[in-house]
């Protein structure tokens, strides 16, 4: 089992919700399905308010950490919802839990069993230094098993537009290069390496670039002074701290090289000896000049491969059974619970590591997933269809999720008539919800029409199939889909992306709007064919000279020849609109298509307005 006490978890949220929510939340605590039906027809929708509101806050919460697949925040996230599960007496699988296992590839990892770097020095002793204490390898494309001669080279950087090049007067080639993190004169504002700000030249891929120009084999990095602080807390990176480098990359420990210099102290230019890395820094602050060499008598042998590290993760699955003749056939209701973790993949944020929250992205769809799980099973009466309720994992590494189910589908396909998906339903701007892949059904036109009743939404019905959501894997099964949107924003796959951008009552109008078309669509006799319904033509050809727009000819069979339109007619107004260019029309017909709309003319020297159905006959 995922969870060794999901009612104890169930009741610790509950107590968590409560405590933010208010006493008006009806509930709290996992109920049978009939007590819980008795309360939910009881809550306010105030109370809907909060708890969708408090959902979409926790499941974007720092504790999350962004919900990336194989870590501990998006486990917080599928306790939660498997908790809402519960409580509201949604059903789960037949194996008693509400997963459905996958494993995803996740980040590239450092073999342990197959690394090592020893250290040789002049008297033949070696030293075998200890992953992940004394030194970290970084993460590499390839692996490698590689010997070679430690020669110092300072900062390991080029910069000929500064004048400074560690590599000038030192032969690296098929050497292995130990260099100090970051650049000179840090603590100078008037450095020329840009004051005290950071230049490019302390990042580590441009080090390596200039390492492997100079012809060295491999790279040992200590971090500087600054960075480390007391030698004691020097701490050593993460793996993949640099991405993934193409050439042999390990950082060790300051303690690990000043015991060398110690013994084999470097050499100024005025002879002095250097016998610590605090020493070498000051001389090249001090002077910003070089003083790579060989670290006499001492070499490395350096090897290292990679893996590819598997993770375990989950679409959270319930199910509402329906009743009635088409009680076998299911609907699936989905949206990703999954986003960006710290930023390793995906992010727009420049490679910023901070936790990227996906509050719009897609905590707002998980949130409806699971308000309509509650209001479906709630509600006292079935849906005439099964709906299967999805929170799908690994939607930002690639649909992965969504994939695995039309893959390995718990009901067959072939019985599922339609997928309904949320992905970012939190910034509705100007009242318009965007249906994307509407016209995958010629019946769900009308279906999307009838749901707007009462709620009154602009929507918006894209002409382009829009593939980059978890409707997509049921679209290629040619299963009727629909991906419901209030549209991207600028913090999307940024760190901004949080709780308090979201406009939570737009949402929870989306899901008033949803369960309408959810519950048509399960109430309907015939299930809905797939393929686009034949484009709206109006049946006329239109002139626009001189501002007077006259219809030259009527389409036989047409909706404007079932209006009663004729040839000669000359078009005065739409719906209270003066129409004097063709495009007007136009516009009216993709905005208003399946609605009537009175058309006022001209005929002859006498006016009349006409109904106008737009939508083809029959």
């Amino acid at each position: 089992m995922r969870l060794k006490n999901i009612t104890t978890i169930a009741a610790a949220i509950a107590m968590a919700a409560s405590s933010w929510m208010g006493s008006e939340v009806i509930g709290q605590t996992a109920t049978a399905d009939s007590d819980q039906a008795t309360q939910e027809s009881t809550v306010s929708r105030e109370a809907m308010l909060k708890r969708v509101t408090y959902d979409i806050k926790y499941m974007s919460s720092d504790e999350m950490g962004g919900r990336q697949p194989g870590t501990p925040g998006i486990k917080l996230c599928e306790d939660y919802i498997v908790a809402e599960y519960k409580k509201a007496g949604i059903k789960p699988l037949e194996d008693g839990t509400y997963f459905q296992e996958m494993e995803v590839r996740g980040s590239r990892g450092v073999d342990k069993e197959k690394t090592s770097l020893v250290l040789t020095g002049p008297d033949g002793k070696t030293q075998e230094l200890k992953l992940g204490k004394q030194y970290q390898q970084l993460l590499g494309r390839a692996g490698f098993d590689i010997t070679g001669e430690l020669v110092f080279v300072g900062y390991g950087i080029e910069a000929e537009d500064l004048n400074y090049n560690d590599y000038e007067k030192v032969d690296v080639k098929d050497k292995i290069v130990v260099l100090v993190r970051m650049e000179p004169q840090q603590e100078k504002d008037d450095s020329v390496f840009d004051g005290t700000d950071t230049t490019r030249y302390a990042s580590g891929r441009i080090k390596a670039n200039a390492a492997r120009k100079a012809g060295a084999k491999a790279i040992l990095m200590v971090n500087d002074s600054l960075t480390a602080g007391e030698d004691a807390q020097d701490d050593l990176i993460a793996p993949d701290r640099f991405g993934t480098t193409t050439m042999p990359f390990a950082q060790v420990k300051r303690n690990v090289i000043n015991k060398i210099l110690k013994s084999n102290p470097l050499v100024a230019a005025n002879g002095n000896k250097i016998k610590n890395l605090k020493g070498v820094e000051k001389l090249i602050d001090e002077t910003l000049e070089p003083i790579s060499q060989p670290m006499e008598g001492w070499s490395a042998t350096f090897k290292s491969d990679f893996k590819q590290n598997m993770i375990k993760t989950y679409n959270i699955v319930g199910v509402v059974e329906g009743e009635g003749p088409n009680a076998d056939e299911t609907i699936v209701i989905g949206g990703h619970y999954d986003h960006l973790g710290m930023g390793q993949y995906g992010s727009r944020a420049g490679g910023r590591r901070e936790i990227h929250n996906g509050a719009d992205d897609n905590a707002t769809g998980t949130a409806a997933v699971i308000e309509l799980a509650r209001r479906f099973q709630a509600s006292g009466k079935k849906p005439g269809r099964r709906l299967v309720f999805i929170c799908f994992t690994a939607e930002e590494m690639g649909l992965l999720g969504a994939r695995h189910y039309v893959d390995n589908p718990i009901f067959p396909l072939e019985n599922t008539i339609a997928m309904v998906n949320f992905d970012m339903i939190g910034w509705l701007r100007n009242n318009r919800l965007t249906l994307y892949n509407w016209d995958t059904s010629p019946d769900f036109d009308s279906i999307f029409e009838a749901s707007n009743e009462g709620i009154d939404f602009e929507l918006v019905k894209p002409t382009n199939r829009f593939g980059g959501s978890d409707h997509l894997p049921f679209n290629g099964k040619r299963i009727p889909n629909t991906f419901i949107h209030t549209g991207t924003n600028a913090v999307y796959h940024t760190p901004e992306d949080d709780f308090e951008a979201i406009d939570c009552e737009g949402a929870l109008k989306v899901i008033d709007y949803s369960e309408n078309f959810v519950r048509r669509l399960a109430d309907m006799e015939k299930r809905p064919s797939y393929g686009r319904a034949e484009p709206f033509r109006l049946g006329v050809l239109l002139d626009d000279e001189n501002d007077i727009v006259t219809v030259e000819r009527v389409t036989e069979g047409s909706a404007a020849e079932v209006a009663g339109l004729q040839a000669g007619d000359v078009v005065l107004e739409v719906d209270g609109e003066k129409i004097t260019k063709r495009r007007q029309m136009s516009l009216i017909i993709r905005r208003d298509k399946g609605k009537t709309v009175k058309v006022k003319l001209k005929r002859d020297d006498a006016e009349m307005t006409l109904k106008v159905l737009l939508k083809n006959p029959g």
